[in-house]
């Protein structure tokens, strides 16, 4: 097993938390704390060349910055350069920003910096108009082999196997048409991963691609493989060593963690109004905050406050489909009616509006206007690879690699 960066136990908890992984996956490796918000203004010290580092704080904008630092009457010329390459209504709270100043302090440059490998510079051209680049830096990428048993949670097993919760994530989404690591993890259970490891000046930065990954225990053994032929940008998909797809035409589970708090039920009794009313949707007990997936491709109809469902979402799917998300805390940002949704797009967030007496999502389906049980809903598998015959011989020595794996941890 190829060994990972070193990170400190507190370090791995908080990126745990980014990833919104509830406390109960997490085992006893997890302690929640609370993260620090950000202030309004939280500038940081001088970088090398002199140049002012800061951060954008939760009410800030790209002008109420640039007027804070001193651009005054050249913040619409800064903004509109940068708005060729980015869209500043983007930019979020905690992204850092540098200006650089000439020697009688005046601002002549301004530096927005969404990541560490990602800068966007603004600089004024010798005709005093202003233009923006793009800068990019070179991460090298290594591929590398993890594996580990689950004593209490998955996250803890990564955990323990030198992981960050990052990579939780990444197996979560890959096999979310067949497990539900909220109820499927179970002590005895094991994980493997071929995974692509990106670094920044020799540094651990993130995980790349997920090239190959085995989830095996009482759920059963389940394998998927990373396929690119053509090698375009979002071209590649998952597939089975059989060459079966991963993905299916829909989501059952709209959720990474969740678990069922009421079923699709006619005869329900209301919990707040306290009556016999009909229950058409299935209620995911989830955190508030969870990021909930668009269970289907398709155009969002409403997405808005509505009295008894609190923030709605409805989407339209063709033959005469709908998906319907209640309760939400907030929706995506950018998300509106008449947009266009993918399969897994993250559309809102996990909440308690409406009439809700805890965070849930309720999930309901709709066909030919009809409300029907999500979990009878029947779904396929999307097409194989084009040329099973290639893809099979492609993935064969990954699969030999996983094969060859152990299904546990040495211990000492």
């Amino acid at each position: 097993m190829t060994a990972s960066t070193a990170k400190s136990l507190e370090g791995v908890r908080q990126e745990a938390m980014t990833q919104l992984i509830p406390p109960s996956l997490l085992g006893a490796a997890y302690d929640a704390k609370k993260q620090v918000k950000l202030g309004a203004q939280t500038t940081q010290p001088l970088a090398d060349d002199g140049a002012l580092l800061g951060q954008f704080g939760p009410a800030d904008t790209l002008s109420v910055v640039l007027a804070r630092e001193g651009f005054a009457n050249l913040a619409g010329a800064v903004s509109a350069a940068l708005a060729k390459l980015v869209d500043p209504k983007l930019i979020r709270a905690g992204e850092k920003y540098q200006v650089d100043r000439d020697d009688e302090g005046n601002p002549r440059a301004f530096e927005y910096m969404p990541t560490p490998v990602l800068h966007y510079s603004v600089t004024q051209k010798p005709d005093g108009s202003w233009q923006a680049k793009k800068q990019e830096k070179a991460l090298e990428i290594k591929t590398v082999e993890a594996f580990g048993g689950v004593d209490s949670s998955l996250y803890e097993s990564v955990s323990k196997a030198g992981e960050g919760g990052a990579l939780v994530s990444l197996m979560v989404d890959l096999f979310a048409w067949d497990i539900n690591f909220y109820t499927d993890t179970h002590p005895g259970d094991h994980w493997k991963v071929v995974v692509e490891k990106q670094y920044l000046g020799g540094q651990f930065y993130r995980y790349g691609r997920l090239l190959a990954a085995e989830y095996g225990g009482k759920v059963g053994t389940f394998r998927g493989f990373y396929w690119n032929p053509t090698g375009e940008h979002g071209r590649g998909r998952y597939y089975d060593e059989k060459g079966q797809a991963l993905a299916k035409t829909m989501l059952k589970t709209p959720l990474r963690f969740v678990r069922i708090s009421s079923k699709f039920d006619r005869q329900r009794f209301h919990p707040i109004l306290h009556v016999v009313k009909a229950h058409l949707g299935v209620d995911y007990a989830a955190p508030q905050g969870t990021p909930v997936w668009a269970s289907m491709g398709g155009k969002v109809l409403q997405a808005e406050m509505m009295r008894g469902s609190g923030n709605t979402i409805v989407i339209a799917h063709g033959n005469g489909l709908q998906t319907r998300y209640y309760h939400l805390c907030r929706f995506a940002k950018n998300l509106r009616a008449g947009k266009q949704v993918q399969q897994k797009e993250v559309i809102g967030y996990v909440g308690m509006t409406g009439l809700a007496t805890g965070p849930h999502l309720h999930f309901s389906v709709v066909k030919n206007g009809q409300f029907i049980d999500p979990a009878k809903v029947s779904v396929m598998r999307e097409p194989g690879p084009s040329n099973r015959a290639a893809f099979l011989a492609a993935i064969r020595p990954r699969l030999a690699t996983l094969k060859a794996l152990p299904a546990v941890m040495a211990k000492n």
